[in-house]
């Protein structure tokens, strides 16, 4: 059985580290750990942690310029290669760390899984090796790899054969575990099924 990682927004709002930083950031972009959206909060944590050095930040903010943050900061390819190609060593530098926390080893492989599920950087879209990582993130409870295993990999395929059936218990994971657009996605694909089996 999976133990899914947890943390607690007031405690990461109280911690003042690198990797708090990361995950408030994480959070308020994209809805976990119980926060609201708020893309402005989201720039804010991943800008603190920019200027500290501190990789996953570097990521966050290159990954922002590559998809756009809102209404708050637009895309803009160039800056997000810069900053993704950038945070790639760092990134395998900060994994190899040995003085770091097994759950903050973790969050940083899932990053690399994101360099080949998306080719970023300079590193070329591979959807089997981005399986692989993403596989043992969820296997050690990271919620948002669990997630992608439901929504992404195992539905459509990428990097493994497709698996209702995995991809169902994978989703229905993140969702008992209260991740919003784990939750939002379920209820998407039960009305895609009843309709279905309606016209069936």
């Amino acid at each position: 059985m999976i133990k899914v990682i947890k943390f607690n927004l007031n405690d990461l709002l109280n911690q003042n580290t690198s990797f708090s930083y990361y995950l408030l950031g994480r959070s308020y972009d994209l809805e976990e750990n119980d926060a609201s959206q708020d893309y402005s909060k989201a720039l804010y944590y991943y800008q603190k942690g920019f200027e500290n050095g501190y990789p996953l930040c570097i990521y966050s903010l290159g990954i922002s310029y590559e998809l756009g943050l809102g209404k708050v900061l637009d895309i803009n390819k160039d800056k997000a290669k810069e900053l993704l190609i950038d945070a790639y060593p760092k990134i395998l530098e900060l994994i190899n760390n040995l003085d770091i926390d097994e759950v903050e080893r973790v969050y940083a492989k899932f990053v690399i899984g994101a360099y080949y599920y998306f080719g970023l950087g300079e590193i070329e879209q591979d959807y089997n090796k981005a399986f692989e990582i993403i596989k043992e993130c969820a296997d050690k409870g990271h919620i948002a790899a669990i997630y992608d295993l439901g929504a992404n990999f195992y539905y459509n395929g990428r990097g493994t054969d497709v698996n209702y059936e995995l991809a169902d218990y994978y989703l229905n994971l993140a969702k008992e575990n209260g991740l919003k657009r784990a939750i939002d996605l379920y209820e998407t694909r039960d009305k895609v099924k009843n309709r279905r089996q309606r016209h069936d």
